[in-house]
């Protein structure tokens, strides 16, 4: 699993970012959180219009990740650094749906300001995102786009078409299916943080995908868009890792999530707060 995240911390490169938005009625638990601050000062705010997230921004070195709809649809995402005294940290990702259903995903910014990575969302026949596939990183000069290495990895879902939560998610190697790491998730019955935002399926999986990473931090909450997650388990084959992250919650009386406690992998406990 080396491999793997020599992969991602290049692709890393063109992938920025977090999510946010602000309630309609601040203090009103409504499945749209206007703030989320963890114990070791990290969070983000969001603003939203009705009842569609249309910036986020994370505190202290993160970055503000403005989001644009086109003909009703999330077209794009624009990050830039929330410190203004930063300046690198600008991208971008733009999301283009083809003919056949396919979700094009082209993704770049700074420092590599010439070079963008593809990635490719296949839907289902009930639009539930079934398979995302990193088609390779490109530059772009005097003769046009040019490919400069494949990818490496795609990632197979499996759904409760119940409830439209990611059950399972497999990440294999594309040159031989090999599967090197699993995400297995469990969820509690109460309305989602993230309930009432109104974003696709497709992008929480594109999104929660690039973020493995940031499980164990306030990050994890963006699976909360129907339910909210308690617990996710991790099976590494290549490195023999075995690991499981669980979140309790404390609620509103309205059943919404108001504070997570996450036991992190250096033994320490992160309490998230959300304010809505």
């Amino acid at each position: 699993m080396k491999k793997l995240f020599v992969y991602i911390s290049v692709i890393a490169l063109f992938s920025l970012g977090t999510l946010s938005c602000d309630g309609e009625e601040e203090g009103r638990p409504s499945g749209k959180p206007v703030k989320i601050k963890s114990s070791d000062n990290s969070g983000a705010s969001f603003s939203y219009e009705g009842n569609r997230l249309v910036q986020m921004q994370e505190n202290g070195s993160g970055s503000t990740i403005a989001f644009r709809y086109e003909n009703g649809e999330l077209a794009s995402l624009s990050f830039s650094p929330t410190d203004p005294k930063v300046a690198d940290g600008h991208g971008y990702t733009r999301f283009k749906r083809e003919e056949n259903g396919k979700i094009t995903v082209e993704s770049g910014g700074e420092p590599a300001t010439d070079m963008f990575r593809v990635q490719e969302i296949e839907l289902d026949a009930n639009h539930f995102p079934i398979k995302i596939t990193d088609l390779g990183v490109y530059s772009i000069g005097k003769e046009g786009r040019t490919k400069e290495y494949d990818g490496a990895y795609c990632s197979l879902f499996s759904w409760d078409a119940s409830t439209g939560q990611l059950l399972r998610e497999e990440v294999c190697e594309i040159g031989t299916s090999q599967v090197v790491a699993t995400y297995t998730y469990k969820y509690d019955n109460a309305p989602g943080l993230l309930s009432e935002v109104d974003c696709p399926l497709w992008f929480y999986a594109y999104w929660n995908r690039e973020r493995h990473y940031a499980l164990g931090t306030y990050r994890a909450l963006f699976f909360g868009y129907a339910n909210n997650l308690t617990e996710v388990t991790i099976d590494d084959s290549p490195d023999d890792r075995h690991e499981v992250l669980k979140y309790d919650y404390d609620y509103s009386p309205e059943g919404f999530p108001v504070a997570v406690s996450l036991q992190t992998s250096g033994g320490e406990t992160l309490v998230i707060r959300i304010q809505y």
